[in-house]
Order: C-alpha cells, then structure tokens, then sequence
C-alpha cells in the first residue's frame, strides 16, 4: 500500500486540481465543452498515467502495482465526467458514462506507457 500511496499521491492531487478547473470553467463559460471534448483531453490524461506509472516503478512497485495504480487513478476522470459533466451540469448521463470511460482508459494506456518506459530504462546488472 505504501508504494500505491507514494506513487498516487501528487498525480491525484494535480489531476482533482486539474478536473475542479476544467469543470469551473465548463459551468461558467458552457460554449467550452466544444472545447474540452475527450480527444483533446486525452493526451493530458495520457500524462497523467504515465507520470502515475513511471512513479510507481520509480518508488519500487511492481507492472501489476503500476496498472493497479492507473486504474485508480483512472477512476477519477470517470467521476468528473458522470457525476460532474453528466449530472450536475446536465450533459447526459450517457455521454458522461461514454467520456468517463474514455477517460478512464487514456490514464490506464499513460500508466502502462509509463510503467513500461521505466521497466525497460533499468540497468541490469548484466549492462
């Protein structure tokens, strides 16, 4: 647990920061959800799997624990998207559900690169 909290720590911190603008500014200007739609967003939420993943490898957590890691992290555009998108600014539930798992699998597909990335830049001890 000590290396899921290591490595989860500062990506979910940034990412809720990330998510809490992203929805002010959706329900102070609604013209931006043209904007912010899940394609342009998914190479931010890519990043922040593959920081989640790359950290995780990083603090001495295992492939598995680095996938565990970005599911979890994963789970946070997921809500944004049902209950803050979908419900509270009434966008449909639908297409919350549609961009929270879209969400949800650019973040694991981040940590899998990220995990992946850190892996194989080992040295080991035959280098």
């Amino acid at each position: 647990m000590d290396v899921l909290y290591r490595a989860l720590m500062w990506p979910v911190i940034s990412l809720l920061i990330t998510g809490g603008l992203h929805f002010a500014l959706e329900a102070i200007w609604p013209d931006l959800k043209a904007t912010f739609i899940p394609p342009v967003l998914a190479p931010l939420l890519l990043s922040y799997g593959a920081w989640v993943g790359y950290r995780t490898i990083g603090v001495g957590g295992t492939y598995a624990q680095a996938i565990v890691a970005g599911a979890i992290l994963g789970l946070l555009p997921v809500a944004l998207d049902v209950v803050g998108f979908g419900i509270i600014l009434d966008r449909g539930l639908t297409a919350g559900e549609l961009a929270g798992i879209f969400g949800f699998a650019s973040v694991l597909f981040g940590a899998l690169l990220g995990s992946g990335f850190a892996l194989s830049s080992r040295r080991s001890n035959a280098d």
